[in-house]
């Protein structure tokens, strides 16, 4: 029996989810707490879509996603902090896994 991508979707996600929460509570701005804690949100709701796991909640966790990269990339440039930016690099390949893996579900793949 072969494995689901989405089972290493699954895994990425947790693991996004883990990175993005260290940031948010290392972060040392309160301006920019709202915004992690709206990329935390968002993720559940990614988790939720992948859960769901039909094209349509995986088409929406794709766009969600795409949304978090970029309030990643924003958050990134804006950090004070240079020893953070692994911790962003390694959100950002964990939400560029979990993007192959839906669509290798989707049969979108290239």
């Amino acid at each position: 029996m072969t494995k689901s991508p989405l089972t290493d979707a699954h895994s990425a996600l947790a693991d996004c989810e883990q990175v993005v929460d260290r940031l948010h509570k290392m972060c040392c701005d309160p301006e920019r707490s709202p915004r992690m804690a709206a990329m935390e949100a968002t993720l559940l709701t990614v988790r939720r879509d992948l859960e769901a796991g039909d094209p349509r909640s995986l088409d929406r966790a794709l766009e969600r996603l795409a949304d978090i990269g970029a309030d990643l990339g924003r958050l990134q440039v804006g950090c004070c902090a240079p020893a953070r930016m692994p911790l962003y690099a390694e959100a950002l390949g964990h939400l560029n896994t979990i993007q192959l893996d839906m669509a290798k579900e989707l049969g979108t793949a290239h």
